[in-house]
């Protein structure tokens, strides 16, 4: 019985130690260089798909504006792809949104990520020329 515990634990351990870990860094700052703390990042998998992509995981980056992050193996889709969405928003402040795929190639995956202010359109515009807000995902 004892064996029989000893060979499970040992599947166990080179099973855990097998699966391959994929390094991402992502920084964020805004187009005035300044810091973009608490982004939150969404990581998708099957974006090419008819039923569209999957979350995988929802993270926000520290106050420093900076996600490390080890990936496993379910965070990519069959082909190898993982798509990033990021937002950062700001009191009185719209940024553009941040989308990428990327591959298992190219990790390590080091990235300065900068959202892109947009002058939001006054109340009279919006009236005048129905403009829906800027999009976002729930």
């Amino acid at each position: 019985m004892k064996y029989f515990h000893f060979v499970l634990f040992f599947f166990y351990i080179s099973t855990v130690m097998a699966q391959k870990k994929y390094d991402l860094q992502l920084r964020f700052i805004t187009d005035k260089k300044t810091i973009a703390p608490n982004v939150k990042v969404t990581f998708l998998k099957n974006i090419n798909t008819e039923s569209g992509a999957v979350v995988i995981d929802e993270l926000v980056s520290d106050s420093k504006g900076v996600l490390n992050l080890k990936l496993s193996d379910k965070y990519f889709d069959k082909n190898g792809w993982l798509g990033i969405q990021a937002f950062y928003d700001e009191k009185d402040v719209y940024y553009l949104s941040y989308y990428e795929e990327i591959s298992k190639k190219q990790i390590p995956f080091k990235k300065t990520i900068v959202f892109e202010h947009v002058i939001p359109p006054t109340l009279e515009e919006i009236d005048e020329n129905n403009v829906p807000p800027p999009p976002r995902l729930p």
